[in-house]
């Protein structure tokens, strides 16, 4: 049984013992009350009684008119007080002594009368005086049995109620008695039962809060009985078991972490040897790039020189086909020249620390704008700048990606009879992103994994001249400052190129 099931048993059965104390006590009341009711009515019986007894002696002796209508009074007062009396308070034989009382009151009134019309016979000659008196002794003898025999009769009225009384004490005080210790023997009970079945499940609930502290994730209460100790228990269990299960678990994740951090740990070191062997690699490469660059200048300068001093001095002598050849390696030479510095500029372009500076991007395109249209003074270029493009970062970096950019804008819209380039920024996503576009010669999509790769070129040297080391160059860049670079265009319908710079927009965020 359920403690609380327990608790309302208590409860109903000390609301039972307190109406039974109430009834009990109404009862005692009410009958305390019946039986003073009646010990009151048997007191003026007893007194009406003597009092009637006091007037027939006046009427008897004195004759006197009012005491006989007195005693008539008192017998009448006498039966009132019979009939007043509660029946339910009194037992068989009391009633029979009521019913006597009854029956003497009835006979002394008869014999009362009887004397009363033997004195007016009297009194009218029907008897003599002497026969009179004879008739009158015995009939006020009568009399005086009846009254003896009420007297009596009231008496033992008296002394049942008294009896009465103190029964009904007695009973009261028994059964309250009674009541009390049964309730204070049932609160022991209960009190002892409810104090065992908890600290049995609280020394339970101990023990197994002990075990589980102590590591002993898989003890168990056992269940007993139904009560709320026995469903606390099973969740206990339950709880102990998803513990268990949990720290297995744990065990489990702790170690694939800790193989998992043996394993970083193992890349780690291999990333540092696989970084310290690409910053040597690197570095030779670097050393490698200066020393052929420096290497090569010398005799490609050699061979320029050289070819432009036949051409100078002995040009009007050689064949126009010798000299066309001569042409060819001046070009040549000249190109390759430019291959030497798009190396060395793409060397530098991954060399060095970033500075951190505020770049606007506006003024820069302006600078740029400027330059562009001193080179062409007869071109007819629409530009379209928006104000206020800023930015973070390596201000001479970002200017070499601005520089590749708008000078491929300005070279690829050459043949257009209405040329535009725009520089704005956009949000894609969280992201934003700078923009170059311009409405020129564009490129096909399938073709741009080539865009960045250098010395990939998607357009003839004829068309459009150049080493194809630019745009490799401003990827290098864009990726130093943890940026994206992609482009978007179309043959003939111009192209778009967009980068972003996550670095500056942090370095924005600082300040």
């Amino acid at each position: 049984m359920k403690i609380r099931t327990r608790l309302h048993v208590v409860t109903a059965a000390s609301a039972a013992l307190v109406v039974i104390m109430a009834l009990l006590f109404y009862w005692s009341q009410h009958r305390l009350a019946t039986a003073n009711k009646a010990k009151n009515l048997a007191d003026e019986i007893v007194s009406s009684v003597f009092e009637r007894n006091t007037l027939k002696s006046d009427y008897l002796g004195n004759d006197n008119q009012r005491a006989k209508d007195q005693w008539l009074s008192k017998q009448n007062q006498i039966s009132d007080l019979l009939k007043k009396m509660p029946s339910n308070s009194v037992s068989i034989n009391d009633r029979q002594t009521f019913e006597d009382i009854q029956k003497n009151l009835e006979g002394s009134s008869a014999i009362f009368q009887q004397i009363v019309s033997n004195r007016g016979r009297a009194r009218n000659g029907v008897y003599l005086q002497a026969e009179a008196n004879e008739i009158e002794i015995r009939l006020e003898g009568q009399l005086l049995l009846k009254f003896l025999d009420t007297i009596a009769n009231a008496h033992r009225l008296q002394k049942a109620s008294t009896e009465l009384i103190a029964s009904t004490q007695r009973t009261a005080a028994r059964v309250s008695l009674s009541i009390i210790v049964t309730v204070a023997l049932f609160l022991i009970l209960v009190a002892w039962s409810l104090g065992r079945i908890i600290n049995k499940g609280f020394e339970s609930l101990l023990k197994g809060a002990a075990a589980v502290g102590a590591g002993n994730l898989h003890h168990t209460i056992p269940l007993t009985g139904g009560d709320e100790f026995a469903e606390v228990a099973m969740a206990f269990n339950t709880m102990s078991g998803k513990l268990a299960e949990s720290h297995a678990a744990l065990e489990q994740d702790i170690a694939a972490r800790k193989r998992g951090a043996d394993e970083i740990e193992q890349l780690n070191q291999e990333l540092n040897q696989t970084v310290s062997q690409l910053q040597g690699a690197n570095q030779e490469l670097e050393t490698f790039a200066y020393s052929v660059s420096h290497d090569l200048r010398a005799p490609l300068r050699a061979m320029g020189g050289f070819s432009e001093a036949l051409v100078e001095d002995y040009g009007d002598k050689l064949e126009p086909e010798a000299r066309a050849y001569l042409d060819e390696i001046i070009i040549g030479s000249r190109h390759m020249g430019q291959l030497i510095d798009g190396l060395l500029t793409l060397s530098r372009s991954t060399r060095g620390e970033l500075r951190h500076d505020r770049v606007d991007l506006s003024v820069m395109a302006g600078r740029i704008r400027c330059e562009l249209e001193q080179s062409e003074p007869l071109r007819r270029v629409e530009w379209q700048v928006e104000a206020g493009l800023s930015t973070g970062g390596d201000a001479r970096m970002i200017e070499v990606i601005m520089r590749n950019l708008l000078g491929n804008a300005w070279k690829y819209t050459g043949g257009m009879a209405e040329p535009v380039i725009r520089v704005f920024a956009e949000l894609s996503g969280c992201e934003r992103f700078f923009c170059v576009a311009d409405n020129g010669a564009g490129f096909d999509m399938a073709h741009a994994g080539k865009l960045f790769q250098p010395f990939q070129r998607l357009h003839r040297q004829d068309e459009f001249p150049g080493i194809g080391i630019g745009l490799a160059t401003a990827q290098r860049i864009v990726h130093r400052h943890g940026g994206k670079i992609h482009a978007t265009g179309a043959p003939r319908t111009g192209a778009t190129f967009l980068f972003s710079l996550p670095y500056g927009e942090e370095l924005s965020m600082e300040e």
